[in-house]
């Protein structure tokens, strides 16, 4: 895989993140966003400036996306830059939203991205 591609599955994955972080920061534990008749609900979330920060950055990383499967193959690209955002989530997750990081999840993490590496250079 070249920089460029890497580089375009960097952003993507970067947007994707930032994009969730969004979501999570808009909507987290928020239980009463679905209370009320479903216009109520979808002019919550559609009316919430980070869910549509959040909305933009989804489609960013959309671009990115695009822009990297004209140089590889869509079995590579989605692999390593799902690994990405997994690692840039959990940094996130951590220091933003002081979740729990156990061993057990550290363990998950690298096994998946064992697997990410092993389709990208096959």
């Amino acid at each position: 895989m070249d920089r460029v591609t890497l580089l375009l599955l960097a952003g993507s994955a970067v947007f994707n993140a930032g994009a969730n972080t969004l979501m999570k920061y808009a909507f987290g534990y928020k239980e009463e966003l679905l209370q009320g008749s479903v216009l109520t609900v979808v002019s919550r979330i559609l009316l919430n400036p980070f869910a549509l920060l959040g909305i933009g950055c989804f489609g960013i990383s959309f671009m990115f996306l695009s822009a990297a499967l004209t140089k590889t193959d869509l079995s590579v690209a989605y692999p390593v830059m799902s690994g990405l955002v997994y690692v840039l989530v959990l940094a996130v997750s951590v220091l933003l939203f002081s979740e729990q990081v156990t061993v057990l999840r550290i363990a998950g993490m690298a096994v998946i991205l064992l697997g990410i590496w092993l389709v990208s250079i096959g």
